[in-house]
């Protein structure tokens, strides 16, 4: 057997949540892939795959976990995934994954991770599939349906299937586009707002507007396609007049989007990204923490539709996830007793949340 038989294209990153995912690949890194504060795609350039390549890609994750499935059954365990079954895969298949201690060749590196995301999603039911990379609606509508179906076919057991999407795109598909991508299979879309205020995403380079944003949201929503929508506590500096235009604007547009689900991603000015270079330049002066502690209480009090709110990075100063307005008061009071410390408690603070954080 051949080991390129057994490996599928993967992207470098999928959200935080989907680890009970299918990484499915349909374009490679990002369409637009100029925000400052962003640093994944900035050396790699964008192109999408053909729905050939992709239909490819799901034969050969049907292929891995037949092979997976088959040995499962061989060995008593009625199709169930195991450590002991991926384990007797790999020993029994040293043309494909490599035969210890000999050194695995590239290709027989990459069945290895293939097999690892497989077997996984295996694990959990295979029920959950991520369409990388950075902006799956920028393929053509037409060619992103034959995809879903193609993989609905493949595998009866998929029940949700997301991917991020820019708001730009979203506003730039058609009302009727977005309802067949729901039907095909289209879950949820993980947008980036970011924030809601115009003078914020133009110096950020967001390439989206307050209107893109509420008019590729409310689409999304009206499709019935469930939306995460992505904001960021700190984006618009040190300034403190900025700092609540910021958050006021933002709380503007989801409240006129209503998404199902907020994702809280506090700011954090990594040293890869193009922001590091102005922030040493003394052109971007970072927000304090206590500044985005603010930020987050007042997008806490300000959000007045359901939808489940979530602090799930460890950019973030607290981990929150509950749905609002219901969790309000209790996310708040932790907010309130973090601020009630003393400077020098708020210091051991952070650092033990920093450090146990990662």
């Amino acid at each position: 057997m051949n080991p390129g038989d057994y490996t599928m294209e993967l992207g470098p990153m999928g959200p935080i949540g989907e680890g009970a995912a299918l990484m499915l690949r349909v374009n490679r890194n990002c369409p637009w892939n100029q925000c400052l504060f962003c640093s994944v795609y900035k050396q790699s350039r964008f192109s999408a795959r053909s729905v050939e390549e992709v239909k490819g890609d799901i034969d050969t994750a049907r292929r891995i976990g037949d092979l997976l499935e088959g040995k499962s059954w061989e060995m008593g365990m009625n199709g169930w995934i195991q450590q002991e079954v991926i384990e007797k895969v790999i020993r029994e298949q040293p043309e494909i994954f490599g035969d210890y201690p000999t050194p695995v060749t590239q290709e027989q590196r990459l069945a290895l991770r293939c097999l690892s995301n497989v077997a996984g999603w295996y694990m959990y039911g295979a029920r959950r599939v991520f369409l990388q990379d950075a902006n799956a609606l920028f393929l053509k509508a037409g060619e992103l349906v034959e995809v879903l179906r193609y993989l609905k076919g493949a595998f009866p057991t998929v029940d949700t299937v997301t991917c991020y999407a820019r708001s730009k795109t979203c506003a730039q598909r058609t009302p009727e586009e977005l309802k067949e991508l729901h039907e095909a299979g289209l879950s949820w879309c993980f947008v980036g707002i970011e924030s809601g205020c115009d003078r914020v995403l133009d110096s950020m380079k967001k390439g989206a507007t307050q209107g893109d944003h509420i008019s590729g949201g409310q689409k999304l929503m009206a499709s019935g396609i469930k939306m995460a929508a992505f904001v960021m506590p700190g984006l618009a500096g040190g300034n403190p007049e900025m700092s609540r235009r910021h958050m006021l604007d933002t709380l503007d547009v989801l409240k006129e989007i209503r998404p199902t689900e907020i994702r809280v991603r506090s700011l954090a000015v990594l040293e890869s990204a193009p922001l590091r270079g102005k922030w040493e330049a003394g052109e971007f002066l970072p927000p304090s923490e206590e500044q985005m502690v603010d930020e987050l209480k007042g997008l806490i009090q300000g959000v007045n539709f359901d939808c489940t709110f979530e602090t799930l990075q460890m950019t973030n100063l607290f981990t929150f996830k509950g749905q609002l307005p219901a969790r309000r008061n209790t996310f708040l009071d932790a907010i309130s007793d973090y601020q009630a410390l003393s400077p020098l408690e708020r210091a051991r603070y952070l650092l033990n949340r920093y450090i146990r954080g990662g």
